[in-house]
């Protein structure tokens, strides 16, 4: 066994781990137990994507996002939802400005959208129908 030199707080999140997982799983854990867990279970994000997050959350004071961690689970979740959510899914950006005022104008208007991604969606169903009803036609 081999030992290492470790700072404090580090020392601190490490044996908040140990508990954890032993609350978790009845038995008592190690600090290798800890590490391999968080090896077992972390990704590792290249330092410039990081910064750009953190630089993202300090300028535009994004509600609710204490840190860049915050921000990588809350995105993973969101695009895993997507993903389970529709069969086919392409990704369109959209400015912030233009999606937020477009949501204010449903909110006002009471249209029967509940977001401005609901809107798209029956937008594009409608387009499609409309579509496959004139080539029908033709036919």
């Amino acid at each position: 066994m081999k030992s290492i030199r470790i700072e404090d707080d580090i020392h601190t999140r490490l044996t908040a781990l140990v508990g954890e997982l032993t609350a978790e799983s009845g038995r008592m854990q190690t600090y290798a137990d800890a590490i391999a867990k968080m090896l077992d279970t972390s990704v590792v994000l290249p330092e410039d994507l990081i910064k750009k997050i953190k630089d993202l959350i300090k300028e535009r004071k994004l509600i609710g996002y204490k840190n860049h961690l915050e921000f990588v689970r809350d995105a993973v979740r969101d695009r895993l939802e997507e993903v389970l959510e529709e069969e086919f899914y392409v990704k369109v950006p959209i400015p912030r400005e233009e999606y937020d005022i477009l949501e204010k104008i449903l909110d006002e208007t009471a249209a029967p959208y509940k977001d401005p991604s609901d809107y798209i969606r029956k937008n594009i169903s409608e387009v499609v129908e409309r579509y496959k009803s004139e080539r029908k036609e033709k036919e």
